[in-house]
């Protein structure tokens, strides 16, 4: 395999594919940033850097990280202001439509707060405004297990939302917060669904019906967000594509989740997401660049050759959708106009 041109595209079929995506917003929907204060600014910046390089416009990043509560969660959050006010040549926090078309006019690396889970905001519905002040636009409701709104992914009992819950995503509609139900458990995700008055998200899952994972989100369930004007962003991360063999899922076994979604709701309902740990990848990248060797080992690959988790190479996202044969329009629908268009409705169109 060409490692520089990992599907095999003619030149031609590449130029239209770099067409597209410089003409797109690109929005990455689930990504965990660096920010950590032992880190040296140069590596801190490294994010950005890689963003800005690859054509990335927005990064939807797992802003607070923390899952110890509202106090840790204002102090994560303050940091990346921070990080963000300190890089402000570089970076900028979206927190309207208007910041996100603006990162894209001026080269900059958009980050939004999305948070996966609810552990900053505790049990106080009153938070949800107060997270909002703080730049917080999209809002797992739960992780992989359960907490005071529902039940996550991995709970066997199943439990649906709570009151709380309901109230937490009224709030979440009258803010302007993202409803995301990535790791929600299926009642919960179904009831969700309905409860919110703006369109949900997946910010980061495939089909399962593709590849039986509890990560992943059923037809009905892909419909149903489908129906209310939302979004799933499909991941290459490997351990939601197919079961592991050995090596890292290619990039064509990723365009069998992104085809069985687009023929069941249209491509005006797909997106794209990452969901790489930029603290972890960048290791493995540099693991990877001084042991070459070790390319294609399943414990240092988790994404397809020819992305490799680097943010930098984000355009074959591109290269794959031409070579399946999407339109340049549908292929800027799919890489991040789709998400605007939810953002224009849960964030109002500024």
């Amino acid at each position: 395999m060409d490692r520089d041109n990992p599907l095999g595209l003619s030149p031609t079929d590449r130029a239209t594919a770099k067409a597209a995506y410089d003409d797109a917003v690109v929005i990455d929907c689930s990504n965990v940033g660096i920010v950590d204060p032992w880190l040296d600014r140069p590596i801190q910046e490294q994010f950005f850097d890689k963003m800005i390089q690859g054509g990335v416009t927005v990064s939807n990043v797992t802003v607070p990280h923390s899952s110890s509560g509202a106090v840790n969660a204002v102090k994560e959050l303050r940091a990346h202001r921070t990080w963000i006010a300190t890089a402000a040549d570089k970076a900028i926090l979206c927190l309207t439509v208007d910041d996100i078309r603006r990162a894209k006019r001026e080269g900059r690396a958009g980050i939004i707060f999305g948070p996966q889970g609810t552990d900053l905001i505790e049990d106080v519905v009153e938070m949800v405004g107060f997270v909002h002040s703080l730049g917080v636009r999209i809002m797992q409701l739960t992780y992989n297990t359960r907490n005071y709104i529902g039940d996550g992914c991995l709970e066997p009992g199943n439990a649906g939302l709570s009151l709380f819950g309901r109230d937490v995503i009224r709030a979440m509609n009258e803010y302007g917060i993202v409803v995301d139900l990535s790791h929600c458990g299926d009642r919960t995700t179904a009831e969700a669904i309905e409860a919110s008055a703006n369109p949900s998200i997946f910010s980061h899952a495939n089909a399962r019906a593709v590849y039986d994972h509890p990560r992943n989100r059923t037809d009905d369930q892909i419909r149903a967000i489908a129906e209310k004007g939302g979004v799933i962003c499909l991941t290459p991360y490997s351990t939601f594509v197919r079961e592991r063999t050995g090596s890292a899922a290619p990039l064509d076994a990723l365009a069998a989740h992104l085809d069985h979604v687009v023929n069941l709701v249209g491509v005006e309902h797909v997106g794209l997401a990452t969901d790489i740990n930029e603290n972890n990848e960048t290791r493995r990248i540099w693991h990877r660049h001084e042991h070459p060797d070790l390319v294609g080992d399943a414990r240092h690959h988790n994404y397809p050759v020819g992305f490799d988790g680097d943010l930098r190479k984000y355009g074959v996202f591109s290269e794959l959708l031409v070579k399946l044969g999407y339109t340049s329009d549908q292929i800027g629908a799919i890489l991040g106009g789709n998400l605007v268009r939810v953002f224009e409705t849960a964030w109002g169109k500024r």
